[in-house]
């Protein structure tokens, strides 16, 4: 059966290709291959691609135990990192992951070489950023026989997002029946919980099919104290008993079902293809706590509108809401390639893909209704759809004048994108009486408001594409690549971009490479035409801020430009131009070493822009429009294209093996430097932005691993390293109109705190007992060490920042038995 389209199935083909990731020749023996073999601690970066490549074999995947992949890719791969972000509205559950720490949606995701759908879930404006990206977490990590990423900028040859580059998801395609059980929990006893996995494949001639299913159940996680608020509420009223702590800060419980599902078969000259992926989960995380003193008082007022109505009966010593997700999940991709016996490779696909989150509150109120209000709450949902159609083709061509085939690839791709907005019940977003009496009790379900029918709604975008590609050995020890694409959108218009990559060899075991590039990441549906509210805690003296997120197209955009000084514009896409050198050393003795350099440039990056407070007039005129709610608002803000950034770095990947006494030796060392810089737009204006921006992630990270195998027995470790960061006060001014002499004012007030870089040691050790029984312990982060404790955000309770890029739940160990026959 074929399995891919070009040579040796290995090139880069823009239209969604069913292809690996760079063009590699037939090693000579098994120490030239890409793929990692019989470690956990091999080689993962081609010495022989053109571009810096990351390959993580199943054995790596294995020695990780978290259920969320985005975790293993970045306890692996030093360029990739993760925030847990806790009580952050929906991103607890969809938590954003950074390549070279450019935005989530600017690494675009393949799985077997074809597009992966974004995630339903928009990351709250509020909080400065705005991304939409695919859930990783939705790919179980045991249906997975190999990631590769690629750290290089690749739109010319996929598309939108391709800008900090590419992760491929391989299904396992095996024919073996496998499973294991795992039990883990934090040194502290929260986090625990069990993960089951089981996989079985067939083969029959060319015919396969394999499935993949994995479930899991794990506790929320908790590092906390008491919040001010509390505190404050415990002291007014001594002879209650009051929550100790009262919020969650960590991990949010989560229940999950993932399965994977691939097969083929040939019939004929034609090779048939489907594969695809299902999961459903629910999770359940912490808002901040409402007390009857403090910052959410205003919960608690009674009202004359509600004669007899004391929300303190119902909850005496306060509440926290419960914030829940239930997500559902699927993609499914079918497809032919064949073969003519004149070497023309060609292959057809279609994908369909489909994320939905339903959103629920419980422990919670919507205070206007007063009596009439229920504690749980309905608040709707979103559901992003994609269906991608892709034709590519590829041709050898034979010359006696080159060191082998030259390879023209083209194609071309049709997608449309669709998201859509679900209302909530009633309640949810109800502003009831007691919001007009005096005094005003909150509206809403307190925490997340519901959508309202004035923000539900279905919005969709078309594109179509066309690429061109061809590969040229020109010598024996030069390669080259070049690339270009052409994509139209029905929403903006067009984008062209190129790129051109090249290797050269200066002898047996030393190259140099490089690679400049274009690219562009599309605004999407979501981003161009949604609204919604979203309630927060500015700081610690402040109350419920009630604010409105609406689309830059819409009435409330139109309205506001009619006002002197304001100017709120269509969104157009982000745009990129790369570069990046290496070079690249596969020694004669094991010892395998690249090393490149990149600079990234982006343009028009979306950003959240300055909130206008709404003037009566301005109420008054959207209340003319007759839209329900819109008069509420106290403040509107709007995605916008308004900062440049530059990022550059260097990443540095060793690896040796050799075998060492009655064992084998495998060290490895992945040393990743990336700087951010603003250099232009809104946020080079605003000292706070621009810091926030530039530090709010580590510059510096390394991971360093080590495994030696005797026998039956294998021990791993890694060391991870991550480098000096800093974060804020939630209250900082995010307005470029603020001058800075008044925001030097307030930095005197509010510095940025500085996290000290801290390292954590993960231990495996694994035993088989028989040929068909593994036994697995390990550890991540068997020192129990913890970062330094927050300076800014305590009065909510938490102990250590929610912005870390680690975890902070200290250690956590596990057990697993794997089987399979």
């Amino acid at each position: 059966m074929k399995n891919s389209i070009g040579l040796m199935g290995l090139v880069v083909t823009a239209g969604m290709p069913s292809l690996v990731l760079a063009q590699v020749p037939a090693p000579q023996d098994d120490t030239a291959q890409v793929t990692v073999t019989g470690t956990r601690a091999a080689p993962r970066t081609s010495t022989q691609s053109l571009e810096p490549v990351d390959v993580i074999s199943k054995r790596m995947i294995e020695a990780t135990p978290s259920e969320e992949l985005v975790e293993t890719l970045a306890s692996l791969i030093p360029s990739f990192s993760v925030q847990t972000l806790p009580a952050l509205d929906a991103t607890i559950f969809v938590r954003p992951a950074r390549l070279r720490n450019l935005s989530p949606d600017q690494t675009l995701v393949l799985l077997n070489g074809k597009r992966l759908h974004r995630s339903a879930m928009m990351m709250n404006p509020s909080y400065g950023s705005a991304f939409q990206a695919p859930d990783l977490d939705q790919i179980p990590n045991s249906a997975l026989k190999s990631i590769d990423v690629l750290r290089e900028g690749a739109a010319a040859q996929y598309g939108s997002d391709a800008i900090a580059g590419v992760i491929n998801l391989n299904l396992d395609d095996s024919a073996e029946l496998r499973g294991f059980a795992q039990y883990g929990a934090q040194y502290e006893g929260d986090g625990a919980g069990p993960r089951y996995g089981v996989h079985g494949g067939l083969r029959s001639g060319s015919a396969f099919a394999a499935i993949t299913a994995e479930y899991s159940d794990v506790g929320y996680t908790s590092r906390a104290v008491q919040s001010t608020n509390a505190a404050a509420s415990q002291a007014a009223y001594p002879s209650l008993s009051f929550p100790n702590p009262d919020v969650h800060w960590g991990k949010p419980a989560r229940q999950a079902t993932r399965v994977a599902i691939t097969s083929g078969v040939d019939v004929g000259t034609v090779s048939l293809y489907a594969f695809g992926t299902y999961g459903k989960g629910t999770g359940v995380g912490d808002f901040n706590y409402r007390g009857p003193v403090g910052s959410y008082a205003s919960v608690f007022k009674t009202s004359s509108v509600f004669p007899g109505w004391d929300l303190l009966k119902l909850y005496p010593t306060g509440f926290t809401p419960h914030f829940g997700s239930d997500d559902d999940d699927m993609s499914l991709i079918g497809g032919a390639r064949t073969e003519t016996d004149g070497g023309l490779k060609v292959d057809l696909s279609v994908g369909y893909g489909r994320n939905k989150i339903a959103y629920f509150m419980t422990n919670s109120i919507n205070a206007s209704l007063g009596p009439n209000s229920p504690t749980s709450f309905d608040d709707g949902g979103v559901k992003q759809e994609e269906t991608n159609f892709n034709l590519d083709a590829s041709y050898a061509v034979q010359t006696d004048a080159l060191a082998g085939p030259v390879v023209f690839a083209a194609g071309a791709e049709q997608r449309r994108e669709q998201f859509t907005i679900i209302a909530g019940e009633p309640a949810s977003y109800q502003f009831g009486p007691g919001a007009r009496g005096t005094p005003a009790l909150p509206c809403c379900s307190n925490g997340f408001p519901g959508y309202a029918p004035v923000n539900a709604g279905t919005w969709s975008q078309n594109s179509k594409a066309a690429y061109l590609d061809v590969s040229v050995p020109a010598t024996a020890s030069w390669n080259f690549n070049a690339a270009a694409r052409y994509e139209d959108f029905n929403t903006f218009g067009n984008s062209v971009t190129y790129k051109l990559s090249s290797r050269f060899e200066l002898s047996k075991e030393v190259a140099v490479r490089g690679t400049v590039s274009t690219g562009f990441r599309a605004p999407t549906p979501a981003q161009t035409y949604s609204e919604g509210l979203s309630q927060f805690l500015p700081s610690a003296a402040a109350s419920i801020t009630t604010t409105g997120r609406f689309s830059p197209v819409g009435p409330v955009a139109q309205i506001l430009n009619q006002r002197a000084g304001v100017s709120i514009k269509p969104l157009e896409p982000e745009s990129s131009r790369s570069y990046s050198m290496g070079v690249v050393w596969d020694s004669s003795f094991g010892l395998q070493a690249t090393f490149d350099l990149f600079n990234v440039d982006i343009r028009h990056r979306l950003n959240t822009s300055t909130s206008y407070v709404l003037t009566p007039a301005e109420n008054a005129a959207l209340t003319a429009l007759n839209i329900p709610n819109l008069q509420d608002i106290y403040s509107a803000n709007f995605l916008q294209n308004d900062y440049d950034t530059r990022n550059t770095g260097g990443e540095l990947v060793t690896t040796y093996g050799q075998p060492m006494g009655p064992g084998v030796l495998n060290l490895s060392a992945a040393v990743s430097r990336i700087e951010t810089q603003i250099t232009g737009g809104s946020r080079l204006l605003n000292v706070y932005s621009k810091q926030m921006t530039e530090d709010s992630l580590p510059k510096l990270r390394s991971t360093l691993s080590a495994s030696y195998k005797v026998g039956a027995f294998e021990a791993t470790s890694r060391l991870r390293y991550y480098g000096q960061w800093s974060d804020w006060t939630d209250a900082f001014p995010n307005t470029a109109q603020n001058s800075n002499a008044a925001l030097s004012t307030y930095r005197a007030a509010y510095a940025p705190q500085v996290f000290p870089g801290i390292s954590f040691l993960d231990l495996v050790l694994s035993y088989e007992v028989t040929r068909n029984v593994k036994v697995r312990v390990g550890a991540d982060n068997v020192f129990n060490r913890y970062p330094a404790k927050a300076q800014w955000q305590t009065f909510r309770g938490l102990i250590y920042s929610r912005n870390t890029p680690y975890s902070t739940d200290g250690g956590y160990y596990y057990g697993r038995v794997e089987f399979k026959f």
